[in-house]
């Protein structure tokens, strides 16, 4: 997804917060529209507690990224095993 005027993909209009924003995406509509959905829960759930606009825009920018590098953190771990055990079984095969 990319913001106003970036090139490449096709327009498309999500809606956050009563709000219309026109995007240039290569993403599926299905994911477009569960990725604005997702975002629009966010913020409803930050400006519950955050009336300023742009504070609840930051704040749940933070829950949001806090969120996908955590996932993150947990999808490391595991690649880092599967590649320790295919060097084992590499290992053994060579014996």
């Amino acid at each position: 997804m990319h913001g106003n005027g970036s090139n490449g993909g096709r327009s498309a209009v999500i809606k956050i917060l009563d709000r219309e924003y026109r995007v240039r995406t290569d993403a599926e509509q299905e994911h477009l529209e569960a990725v604005a959905a997702y975002v629009d829960s966010v913020l409803r759930e930050v400006r519950r507690t955050t009336p300023d606009t742009q504070d609840a825009s930051v704040l749940a920018a933070l829950n949001i990224a806090s969120e996908l590098l955590r996932r993150r953190d947990m999808v490391v771990v595991p690649r880092e095993r599967v590649q320790a055990l295919i060097e084992l079984c590499d290992s053994a095969q060579g014996e």
